[in-house]
């Protein structure tokens, strides 16, 4: 009996120990805080360098869009940042899980895209699910093995509410030529 007292109370004693981050967790929370800013921008900031050796990338990526494509490189358009990241009028994520061992982790994220419609003069939202694995670098760097994004529905317990407003930030920026007073007239004849 005495034994079994033992054994719990060493292992009530190191419950606090092994809820706070380690140094591991910290390290892997900040390569997703890099990554995310780094592909936050229309050309992102070299997101590859994040990625380990043998990589791979499932996530939405860059393309060239058809109409631009024609066939020679030198024809060819602009590529277009795809990550929710980019195209959101504001963004924002999640870490929904979060394993660590010593050489391997496991990163789930819920990505939230917040912009604004103005036929309904209405902010709305897009959400992505999104993995990554991350290997421990010789080095003690964590790098990541695999991203993969999926764009999602958004169950009840995950919708934003209340949405922000983006009427004001939506108009002095992309659509600083339009007229607030007429999209929200014609916004009411729905």
């Amino acid at each position: 009996m005495r034994f079994a007292a033992f054994v719990i109370a060493i292992f009530v004693t190191a419950l606090p120990a092994m809820a706070q981050p380690t140094g591991d967790e910290a390290k892997v929370r900040d390569v997703i805080a890099q990554w995310y800013e780094r592909v936050s921008h229309d050309q992102a900031d070299a997101p590859w360098v994040l990625m380990a050796p043998g990589s791979i990338d499932g996530g939405p990526g860059y393309s060239i869009p058809a109409d631009l494509d024609g066939g020679s490189r030198v024809l060819r358009g602009p590529w277009v940042n795809h990550e929710l990241a980019a195209r959101a009028v504001k963004f924002a994520y999640d870490i929904d899980a979060l394993e660590v061992d010593p050489n391997f982790a496991k990163v789930i994220v819920w990505e939230r895209g917040y912009f604004y419609a103005w036929a309904a003069q209405t902010t709305y939202e897009n959400a992505a699910s999104t993995l990554f694995l991350l290997e421990k670098q010789d080095d003690g760097r964590w790098l990541i093995l695999a991203h993969d994004a999926r764009s999602t529905g958004i169950p009840p317990n995950k919708v934003t509410d209340p949405m922000p407003d983006l009427h004001d930030h939506y108009y002095s920026t992309e659509g600083a030529g339009r007229d607030p007073e007429a999209d929200a007239k014609a916004a009411k004849g729905f």
